[in-house]
């Protein structure tokens, strides 16, 4: 939820790969939503719920959306590190309760968890919306604003001419070594929204961590970037305070030259600021580099390559 939602308006549009009939047909199967083998968009099968009540059918319907699916072509719906606390039911308004980690899923595929949870729920005769809080508050989208009850109307079908916007591109990406006094090299091909600016994806990737079980994330859990903007050549980065954290065993060279090598693989960028709350001076600061200094490409730590890691994965800020 730290991105931009003009993006990620646009994005619903790419939600559904099915239509919306009229809801609750008493002839019509339920039917579960998952995320689809490549992780961009949501897809479904047929469900013949055993529970009878409304109450039975919505922790029936969360239970299955928190398991692996049978198929090969879905993925779970819910993550694993995604709890359902509980769920409170109030003039056909049904209230879903998540942990804090539900925070850490990320622009695009935050919108199609989001999706095919609620469209899945809508089905039970007795939902007519469902309302997202986590960690006990509203869900609120990047810019602050409360999302609120979601509807069928939330959620539109004319995804056509969005489709044409996913690009696909390399990423190359520096990630800390087991030991975290060096960088180990990524590639990873990722599929993502053109109007998003690659810096940006950078940065999202970089807190998404590798998966490479030989290498570490260097940016602290739980990091919110603010902004990513380029001027005359220079990269500025702009994190909140859990920035100045540091990853537990991470030299504050791997982590700040994870930063710079990683944006700097791009043409456009020669060098790069780190902020913090948009100041190069925050107190409480233990980093062994200076905020507010541009940094260029240093690739002296790099000891280890890996290459063709591919991620299907699409992450909009």
């Amino acid at each position: 939820m730290k991105k931009t939602y003009r993006i990620l308006a646009m994005f619903a549009a790419l939600l559904l790969l099915t239509g919306c009939g009229a809801k609750k047909e008493q002839d019509q199967q339920m039917q579960l939503f998952y995320m689809n083998a490549l992780g961009d968009g949501i897809t479904s099968e047929p469900y013949e719920p055993a529970g009878t009540t409304t109450k039975e059918q919505i922790g029936e319907v969360l239970q299955k959306l928190a398991e692996e699916p049978d198929s090969v072509d879905y993925r779970r719906t819910i993550p694993a590190n995604v709890e359902v606390l509980e769920t409170h039911l109030d003039k056909n308004v049904l209230s879903v309760y998540f942990n804090r980690d539900y925070q850490d899923l990320s622009g695009y595929t935050e919108v199609l968890v989001r999706a095919a949870i609620v469209k899945s729920l809508l089905q039970i005769d007795g939902v007519d919306g469902v309302s997202f809080f986590v960690s006990g508050e509203p869900l609120l989208d990047s810019a602050g604003s409360l999302v609120g009850s979601m509807t069928e109307e939330t959620f539109i079908d004319d995804y056509g001419s969005e489709t044409k916007s996913l690009v696909s591109t390399k990423l190359t990406l520096y990630f800390a070594t087991a030991d975290g006094q060096s960088l180990i090299k990524e590639d990873m091909n990722v599929y993502y929204n053109k109007n998003v600016p690659k810096e940006r994806l950078i940065i999202e990737y970089l807190l998404k961590g590798p998966e490479d079980s030989d290498a570490l994330a260097v940016i602290p859990a739980g990091t919110k970037i603010l902004n990513v903007t380029v001027t005359d050549g220079v990269c500025y980065v702009n994190f909140d305070n859990t920035f100045l954290e540091q990853t537990t065993g991470v030299s504050s060279d791997v982590l700040l030259y994870s930063v710079v090598d990683s944006l700097t693989e791009l043409d456009h960028i020669n060098k790069v600021q780190i902020l913090v709350n948009g100041s190069s001076t925050v107190q409480g600061n233990a980093l062994d580099f200076k905020l507010g200094t541009s940094y260029e490409r240093d690739t002296s730590l790099v000891n280890r390559v890996k290459t063709e890691t591919e991620y299907i994965t699409i992450e909009q800020p």
